[in-house]
């Protein structure tokens, strides 16, 4: 036997204690496999003395056969268990005399990968979520701020109310004191003057009438314009409130973004690269 493949035999229990996981190792000549070292659960069961051409494809014989080292990450079609091995020719004179191998359980791995995609998954939903709304805040926003416009819409028509309602009270005290003198003049005119008065008295009538018709318009509008104050005055909040809530929704939307950043990252670190 080669002195170096000797020496790899001898070193096998050295060689698997320097792998932080658990890991077999396996050694072999251009034949067969001249030692194996199962680990604690890591076991291929591999048999000393099987040829290599039974391993064909494997990590081992394709290091081997190419002369240069590799290192995979294998499914459990081959032993059973999903695995990554890393195989390195040990060469003499220029020549492939054997290989040693070290082969890892993935379990981890594919743990730490799949964390990583579910975490991944559910960060964009979470920001797809926060987008959605953050838009319906800011589509919010812009309806309280055509509720204000129209508001302040009708705190100007309501203006332009009281103004005519000033003015019909302004006629109905003119058309009053019109109805008082008239009255007086049909009571100076006795007889000849009682036509006079009944109109007289029809116009104070009228007059009393605008006023109390005015009186109660006003009443109503200013109810209207306290309801429109209270309105505004709570779309305000809300406007400030939806802001707020949408200025939130973006920061989260960047912390979700970094997340997804380190996601990306542990399935990048997880992969095994060759």
């Amino acid at each position: 036997m080669h002195a170096k493949l000797q020496a790899a035999i001898d070193s096998i229990d050295f060689y698997q204690v320097t792998y932080p996981e658990d890991a077999c190792i396996i050694v072999a000549d251009t034949e067969r496999v001249i030692a194996y070292k199962p680990g604690k659960k890591v076991d291929l069961k591999v048999c000393v003395g099987d040829p290599v051409d039974k391993y064909r494809g494997t990590t081992t014989e394709k290091a081997l056969s190419s002369g240069r080292f590799i290192r995979e990450e294998r499914s459990t079609e081959d032993f059973g268990m999903a695995y990554i091995a890393s195989a390195q020719p040990i060469f003499e004179g220029g020549q492939v005399i054997g290989v040693i191998s070290a082969i890892l359980s993935n379990e981890k791995m594919d743990h730490m990968r799949l964390l990583a995609t579910e975490l991944s998954s559910s960060v964009e939903e979470m920001t797809a979520t926060n987008e959605e709304l953050a838009k319906a805040s800011v589509d919010v926003s812009n309806r309280l701020e055509e509720l204000s416009r129209f508001s302040e819409s009708m705190t100007g028509d309501i203006q332009q109310i009281n103004a005519i309602v000033d003015l019909v009270k302004d006629l109905a005290m003119k058309s009053k004191i019109l109805g008082l003198n008239a009255s007086i003049e049909a009571a100076r005119s006795g007889e000849h003057g009682r036509g006079f008065a009944v109109v007289a008295t029809e116009i104070q009538k009228m007059s009393q009438s605008s006023t109390e018709s005015a009186d109660s318009i006003t009443n109503q509008l200013e109810s209207i314009k306290q309801a429109i104050d209270q309105v505004n005055e709570s779309a305000n909040q809300i406007a400030a409130f939806t802001q707020q809530f949408s200025t939130s929704m973006y920061e989260l939307t960047d912390a979700y973004k970094g997340v997804n950043s380190t996601a990306e990252k542990l399935m990048h670190i997880s992969e095994v690269k060759n």
